[in-house]
């Protein structure tokens, strides 16, 4: 599979001397995969079925670009967050498009919700439970490759997800690009965004650890 990363700008943020080495992003790329991977045995328990998860895409992007994205593509959405912070710092954000995440609920709880109804303590516990799990394997698979000691609380539901991430950029000194990742569940038909906001020169220091890393060999199928 070749890995599929975008870095995207807008007209702020084109006149910012941004240089991502590629080598290092594919590094990343692949770290992030080898999490999504790591997380299949702990998924099909939890979930109770043989499904897989895919890395669909990894983009760095202006905070203002994803705060357009969410609004165009996103509005209706069930988001978490939680707090990293060590050698690297910032905001991690998962969120499921809300048909996505009652779809995934009702396959996982064996029965249909009622609708317009507001997720409940156990429904809310079954996403918080795949966050947590796909949250635990990315640190587990970038700290692998990294010396990064770093660690994070875990994931609570956001009620406004736009407002949660406006006030995390204005207490948090973000980084110009955050990074962003599409997880799939293919057998599911799911996708989930992974968005790390970070903070005081998380990305160079992540960047840095990886360009010690051996040269990365093309991704196979």
């Amino acid at each position: 599979m070749t890995p599929n990363f975008v870095i995207e700008q807008n007209d702020a943020s084109v006149w910012d001397e941004i240089s991502l080495p590629p080598q290092e992003i594919k590094q990343l790329y692949t770290i992030a995969q080898n999490g999504a991977t790591g997380s299949i045995s702990s998924l099909r328990d939890f979930l109770g079925m043989n499904v897989d998860i895919h890395l669909n895409c990894l983009t760095f992007l202006p905070f203002a670009v994803l705060i357009d994205r969410i609004k165009l593509f996103y509005q209706n959405n069930i988001g978490f967050h939680l707090r990293f912070s060590g050698d690297i710092s910032g905001k991690i954000y998962t969120f499921f498009r809300q048909e996505d995440a009652h779809h995934l609920i009702e396959r996982m709880l064996g029965q249909k919700r009622k609708p317009g109804r507001s997720l409940n303590r156990v429904e809310t516990s079954v996403l918080s439970e795949l966050v947590n799990i796909v949250s635990n394997t990315f640190w587990r698979a970038l700290s692998e490759k990294t010396t990064l000691n770093w660690f994070f609380t875990p994931p609570t539901s956001v009620t406004d997800l736009n407002r949660s991430l406006v006030y995390s950029a204005k207490i948090y000194n973000l980084d110009n690009l955050l990074l962003h990742f599409e997880y799939i569940i293919p057998i599911l038909e799911i996708r989930f965004q992974f968005i790390i906001l970070p903070a005081r020169h998380t990305i160079n220091k992540i960047l840095s650890e990886l360009n010690s890393l051996p040269v990365v060999e093309k991704i196979k199928e």
